[in-house]
């Protein structure tokens, strides 16, 4: 346990140095968050009402898909697991620090968002903070277990690259976040039903905004779960077979 806090504590103050990771963790989900929250605010009221949800999809999708896996990848490729291993540490506890302070980071962000959204767009406050910070927590969850998946299965930076970019992409396209599901085709709508995006925004109107058009908000919340619970034993399946990483 001694170890674990030392090696969290060195994981944060190595990050917060790191400008890839600043970039990926606040940079440019909150970039995004003001040009495209403004553009939202004025065009579409409908979507203002629960613009706080959206850009924290965002921000936690791009912070969990695209922010984690580069890391790991590094550290794979540098030696540093087996470094670790070496002085007693083993790999499960560096890469849970490493998950750990990512989870820190994509949650200050959120939190940015929720709190300035109201003041800076108007948008809504949810009806349910309870179950709005319930399906938050479980996206980021859901996304970084699937962001330290990804790390862990690509062989390279560039295979990283492009795993992340086959979630992320189209969860920025299929989920809702940028325009209503019900415009896409049949065939993309059930398509998108797997990505954790689509579930987070279901459950974010079912549940925390009350939406009359969402009636399945505990089941979307549950399917997210399940998706993140999956991600996480694949990883420790995946830490305890490869004694090479």
């Amino acid at each position: 346990m001694k170890s674990f806090i030392t090696l969290f504590k060195i994981q944060l103050k190595l990050e917060i140095r790191e400008k890839g990771i600043l970039l990926n963790y606040y940079v440019v989900p909150l970039l995004f968050y003001l040009v495209v929250g403004a553009v939202f605010a004025g065009i579409n009221p409908e979507m203002k009402s629960h613009l706080a949800a959206i850009m924290i999809i965002f921000g936690i999708t791009m912070g969990g898909i695209l922010g984690i896996p580069i890391p790991i990848v590094t550290m794979k490729e540098q030696g540093v697991f087996r470094a670790f291993s070496v002085n007693g540490i083993s790999k499960g506890i560096a890469i849970l620090a490493h998950t750990l302070s990512a989870f820190i980071h994509i949650l200050i962000v959120s939190l940015v968002i929720y709190f300035t959204s109201p003041i800076i767009f108007k948008s809504d406050i949810p009806e349910n903070i309870f179950a709005f910070f319930i399906v938050l927590l479980l996206l980021i969850f859901t996304s970084a277990s699937i962001g330290t998946l990804i790390g862990l299965v690509a062989k390279g930076q560039s295979s990283s690259i492009m795993l992340s970019q086959i979630i992320f992409l189209p969860s920025l396209l299929l989920s809702g976040i940028m325009f209503p599901s019900s415009m896409l085709p049949s065939l993309l709508i059930k398509i998108s039903q797997i990505l954790p995006a689509t579930q987070a925004m279901k459950a974010f109107l079912g549940l925390a905004y009350n939406h009359q058009a969402v009636s399945n908000g505990v089941s979307s919340m549950i399917i997210l779960f399940l998706i993140g619970i999956f991600a996480f034993f694949a990883n420790i399946i995946l830490l305890n077979q490869n004694k090479t990483l």
